[in-house]
């Protein structure tokens, strides 16, 4: 699906200020964090989802393509459900738990006990809903595309990249990454699962991306910094930021 052309941006944005939403950008400082893409599928099927599971109800086409064009510009779909939640069709729709809102919207069903404890422990609402919306049951309800991934904007060149300080460059999104999951801890153990080191690698994952046949070690505490560090830029060009998605409150 081709870009929306200036004119056409111009008169969805009109549209879309009519039905009284919120601009998720107004006032921004920066420039969005990821690379801009062609609109496409992906990036409508994602706007539709956050429709359902923050106003419990399907989109209008303008609408839609409004937002799905922020989305493919490379805006973080986070800052767009902040801007779906602070309106006030939301406000007057709501529960006033945006948990049981998500759920009702997106899937349905009112959460099971287990799924409403799980999502309570995160502070931020927007990362809730996203995730919800996101989800793998989401998509099948819905038939809709995986969200598209999204990479990191290069705005100078690769040389952008940092040291993350035992001498392997890393993108910046990884320093953040790695305080939200320990505190930049190299020998950190989480005591409820398998995940260990500074970036917090499940058992599994760290086998499953080479890095335990690559260091010669089965967890990833057990590497050097230098080599956790590698081996976070390996997963992350790999998959990009997905494997550490249950910190995105903190990170995204």
């Amino acid at each position: 699906m081709r870009r929306l052309t200036s004119s056409l941006c111009a008169a969805v944005i009109l549209a879309v200020s009519l039905v009284a939403f919120p601009s998720p950008v107004a006032g921004e400082s920066r420039p969005p964090r990821y690379e801009a893409q062609l609109l496409d599928d992906a990036h409508l099927h994602q706007a539709q989802r956050l429709y359902r599971a923050t106003l419990g109800r399907a989109p209008d086409p303008t609408g839609a393509q409004y937002w799905a064009a922020l989305l493919a510009d490379g805006y973080s779909p986070h800052r767009i459900a902040a801007g779906f939640l602070g309106s006030e069709e939301y406000r007057l729709r709501s529960s006033g738990d945006h948990i049981v809102d998500a759920y009702v919207g997106a899937l349905g069903r009112q959460p099971d006990a287990a799924g409403y404890r799980y999502w309570s422990q995160f502070e931020d609402p927007t990362a809730v809903v996203v995730a919800i919306s996101d989800s793998p049951e989401h998509q099948s309800i819905t038939g809709t595309l995986p969200p598209p991934v999204r990479e990191l904007r290069d705005l100078d060149h690769p040389a952008h990249w940092v040291d993350a300080g035992h001498g392997v460059f890393v993108p910046p999104i990884l320093l953040e990454i790695r305080w939200c999951e320990s505190r930049d801890d190299y020998t950190a153990a989480n005591p409820r699962s398998s995940a260990r080191g500074a970036y917090q690698f499940l058992r599994g994952s760290w086998a499953a991306y080479g890095h335990a046949a690559r260091y010669g070690v089965s967890t990833a505490d057990q590497a050097t910094p230098a080599q956790q560090d590698e081996a976070a830029v390996i997963t992350w060009q790999q998959s990009g930021t997905r494997p550490w998605n249950a910190s995105r409150h903190c990170w995204g």
